[in-house]
């Protein structure tokens, strides 16, 4: 342990049970690196790319079946009125 840890550790354990009880432990911070955005915009991006192309898969899809769909309407109604 270093020397600047064990003096935090001091410090926590100096605190009366009083104020731990109402406010609990000190929160230990941790120094955190920043992340390259870099990578994670370009992963965004290609999700997002991959998303549009199925949604505009499924519309295709959609347009392709719409006349059958209007063939089989009076035989789906027919069904309906039993």
């Amino acid at each position: 342990m270093s020397e600047d840890q064990s003096k935090k550790e001091e410090k926590v354990e100096d605190i009366d049970p009083f104020t731990r009880m109402m406010f609990g432990r000190p929160i230990k911070s941790e120094k955190v690196e920043p992340k390259p955005e870099d990578s994670s915009k370009k992963k965004v991006g290609e999700e997002y790319y991959a998303l549009i192309e199925q949604v505009d898969s499924i519309m295709e899809s959609v347009n392709k079946l719409k006349p059958m769909l209007k063939e089989f309407s009076p035989l789906i109604d027919y069904f309906k009125k039993k």
